[in-house]
């Protein structure tokens, strides 16, 4: 009731000071002095429960306020529900109450943004992480907590995570504001690790570098092998060449050396032509046009025109089981059977038969193409299909292949959705087998039943 003493005592002050100036500016009389006194008395009575009164009104909104105030103070932002009394304390009421929602709205978007940025934070790919002034982590990403191979809790220090000196030398250096960027060796994975200062600690990228390190890999030795490949057929045909143009030479070694720069020459436009159909192929430039094609008639048309230098007299090919048609790339196949038959034909030393053998399961063909050569040792069955893999390097190139055969009858093969493998053993002979999908299963697939 503070409130309403104060106002009590102003209004009495108010009162008497009007009282004195009316004694001595009208010069009253006793009776008038009487009269106003006995006025002053009952305006005092009735002024004492009308100032309680707008007092306590006043503080009830006052309160009022105050707990609107102390409900956003906590934490609730929401309307207080309750009408807004009129006046100034009613406009402040009301005041408080936009300024709730207001803050409400923006709370709201920044709950939307932080959980924006907390989804983006842990989708990186990358290993992100916040160290402070002290070398702990303060804040890290799953992909950080892969990287480092367990679960990483805030507090733990960066030196227990990583044993590479590399990676503690740059959050030290972050941590004295320089910037560094290093390339380090986790385990099996090749890391480009990048620190920058921030707030007197360090954030930590971790950027895996292991698949383009490895390509870059692949892409040196693909242009070994192939300048390995074009080197030796070229120095014979340079060679050769030479002899022919320096003259003196009888008609039969002209004609021999001739023979020798004409099959190496032609061995060079099969590497070329080779290489040319594998770029096509990973490009994924080239994609199939299939229709009903018979893998059996196909594989014999393909036998009748390969060389007869590599088919030999003796060499025979016997093509058996379904002719159902498969669903496939004519071209594509005609490619993948002239590279198997081939290869099936200048191994074929001990045992002339070559056998196509090809069954169906009513969605996929399985065709193999089987000789009885010598034969792969298992410890390179699984790398037959790799670019330039060899099993025997020498006697590889002496009849001619060259070393890509398999790999684009892979790349044909998947093409079409099929798969491909090789089942061999030293001395045993080999089978080469790829599927491919059954003509009359894609169209079973195609029929739309019309409603009657």
């Amino acid at each position: 009731m503070r409130l309403a003493n104060r106002f009590f005592l102003a209004a009495a002050a108010v009162l008497l000071v009007a009282y004195v100036a009316a004694w001595f500016l009208f010069g009253l009389d006793a009776i008038g002095i009487a009269v106003e006194s006995a006025v002053f008395g009952v305006i005092l009575i009735l002024l004492w429960p009308a100032t309680r009164l707008a007092a306590r009104r006043i503080e009830a909104e006052v309160d009022q306020a105050r707990e609107a105030v102390d409900r956003i103070a906590s934490g609730d932002l929401d309307p207080s529900g309750s009408p807004a009394a009129a006046g100034p304390v009613g406009s402040l009421n009301r005041a408080i109450d936009r300024m709730a929602g207001e803050v409400r709205d923006r709370v709201a978007q920044s709950e939307r943004e932080s959980s924006d940025l907390r989804i983006l934070f842990d989708g990186l790919e990358d290993g992100l992480a916040f160290i402070d002034r002290d070398g702990l982590v303060s804040l890290c990403n799953p992909a950080f907590e892969r990287w480092a191979g367990r679960d990483v809790s805030p507090g733990v220090r960066i030196g227990t995570l990583f044993r590479s000196p590399r990676v503690i030398h740059a959050v030290s250096a972050a941590r004295r504001g320089e910037s560094t960027t290093v390339e380090v060796e986790l385990g099996e994975h090749t890391v480009l690790m990048s620190t920058r200062p921030h707030r007197s600690g360090a954030v930590i990228v971790l950027h895996d570098l292991t698949v383009m390190r490895r390509l870059e890999g692949v892409r040196r030795d693909f242009v070994a092998n192939v300048s390995h490949e074009l080197k030796t057929p070229l120095t014979s045909v340079v060679g050769f060449a030479e002899a022919l143009s320096e003259g003196g030479l009888d008609a039969g070694h002209a004609r021999d050396f001739a023979r020798r720069i004409l099959v190496n020459a032609t061995r060079m436009r099969h590497l070329v032509e080779d290489l040319l159909d594998l770029s096509l192929l990973e490009s994924g430039s080239w994609s199939p046009e299939p229709q009903p094609v018979s893998v059996g008639a196909v594989a014999l048309e393909v036998w009748e025109t390969l060389s007869p230098r590599v088919r030999g007299e003796e060499v025979t090919l016997d093509v058996s089981g379904t002719r159902e048609p498969a669903y496939a790339d004519a071209d594509a196949i005609r490619q993948v059977l002239r590279n198997l038959l081939d290869n099936a034909a200048r191994y074929s030393d001990d045992d002339p038969n070559i056998a196509v053998g090809i069954r169906s399961d009513g969605e996929f063909q399985r065709v193999e193409v089987t000789d009885r050569g010598p034969g792969i040792p298992s410890v390179h069955v699984e790398r037959v299909f790799e670019r330039f893999y060899r099993v025997d390097p020498a006697r590889s190139r002496a009849r001619g292949g060259t070393g890509l055969g398999l790999a684009i009858v892979k790349h044909f093969v998947e093409a079409h959705g099929g798969q491909v493998g090789i089942d061999s053993a030293l001395g045993s002979g080999t089978t080469v087998w790829f599927t491919l999908p059954v003509a009359a299963a894609i169209a079973d697939e195609e029929t739309v039943d019309v409603p009657a």
